[in-house]
């Protein structure tokens, strides 16, 4: 569900920016709020049913009036005119602002940038039909997986475009997430990896929270081979995964 350019991921709790990469982790009322926003959208909510929502948890109008400052103020000037203050009644999420509707085609809307940045918070998925729109229409996906090591999840989390690519690749991916936990500081919450469908292409989106906000970095190795060895713990090391 999105906002302008900013999505509401309902199992993480928080609102990303898809164009600066930023994301807002939602205290209980936030969560509450834009959620009752986007599911009323194009009518007025009031601020009486949104305080009965977290009941029996003492909510105040106030609680509710912070709550839209903090949201509106991380959509920004342009997106924030899209909550309006209902006077006496409550607030309105409107259906589109100004800015939306200038975008004429998709392709003005959504950048590669903000595809990429929704792939990053677990969708990866489409990234692949961006890059690699040649496959077969009949490849089938896997959903993200950690990789469990010795009764813990490691930070990375490959994926497949295939189960052909799990067959081949799963024991690398496990190899790499040893390495990983071997670290002795790692720099990153999470650690998204994707092989090409050719296998001459690794891809690495890492992401960490800090301060209520994710922050995302790529990097994309060419021409790697059959062999996975040149991943080292001083390669690991050298291109900022790990101290």
């Amino acid at each position: 569900m999105f906002i302008g350019p900013v999505r509401f991921d309902v199992e993480l709790r928080q609102l990303v920016n898809t164009e600066s990469a930023q994301a807002l982790k939602l205290s209980n009322i936030e969560f509450l709020v834009i959620n009752e926003l986007l599911s009323s959208r194009g009518q007025v909510v009031s601020t009486e049913s949104m305080c009965h929502q977290l009941m029996p948890q003492v909510v105040t109008t106030q609680d509710i009036t912070i709550a839209i400052t903090n949201i509106k103020a991380f959509l920004g000037a342009n997106v924030a005119p899209m909550i309006e203050v209902v006077t006496n009644q409550g607030y309105l999420l409107h259906v589109k602002s100004r800015s939306l509707q200038m975008h004429s085609t998709p392709y003005n809307a959504f950048s590669i940038k903000q595809i990429s940045l929704l792939l990053l918070l677990g969708i990866m998925l489409v990234i692949f039909l961006a890059t690699h729109f040649k496959t077969t229409e009949n490849i089938r996906f896997s959903l993200p997986e950690q990789i469990l090591l010795d009764g813990k999840s490691s930070v990375l989390v490959p994926i497949y475009n295939s189960d052909a690519e799990l067959d081949s690749y799963h024991s690398k991916y496990r190899e790499i997430a040893i390495k990983l936990e071997q670290c002795e500081q790692l720099m990153w919450d999470k650690i998204y990896t994707s092989a090409s469908p050719s296998g001459d292409m690794l891809h690495f989106v890492m992401q960490a929270e800090n301060d209520k906000v994710i922050n995302f970095e790529n990097l994309k190795v060419l021409n790697v081979g059959e062999s996975w060895d040149f991943i080292s713990a001083s390669w690991l090391q050298e291109y900022g995964f790990c101290e």
